[in-house]
């Protein structure tokens, strides 16, 4: 999956803009593909307000680009799943820092391995009474 989304003009006259020291050439009503982070600072980066002779905004210096809502769609539920999958909880023991996926399996290997070096006495005490450990 590629973070690839579409950039749409959405204006009857080409958009021609500078963006980060590149020059981006959008024809009227057609698109251009961009990574999405790159898309979103694009959209969000102003343009200079030109004014015509009357005093009104010239409709050349309008923006109106706008992101493809269906491949942001995939995007963003990809980076949702892909972040998911970064924080799974993981359990480390502090003794020798080997890494667990579940609790019990932390608890159990401190019971078989750890047990002796275990300064607190009560904590120690209701390891060894834990069954199901």
């Amino acid at each position: 999956m590629s973070n690839i989304v579409k950039v749409w003009n959405r204006h009857n006259l080409d958009h021609t803009e500078k963006f980060k020291g590149q020059v981006i050439h959008i024809p009227a009503g057609k698109f251009i593909e961009m990574d999405y982070f790159e898309a979103i600072a694009f959209k969000g980066q102003m343009v200079p307000y030109i004014r015509m002779k009357n005093g009104l905004q010239d409709p050349k210096s309008y923006k109106m680009i706008d992101l493809d809502k269906d491949d942001v769609e995939k995007v963003k539920a990809f980076l949702a799943g892909h972040r998911d999958e970064e924080k799974e909880k993981v359990y480390v023991c502090e003794r020798c820092g080997k890494e667990f996926l579940t609790k019990n399996g932390l608890m159990k290997h401190i019971k078989k391995n750890h047990l002796d070096d275990m300064v607190e006495k009560e904590a120690r005490d209701e390891l060894i009474d834990d069954e199901d450990v």
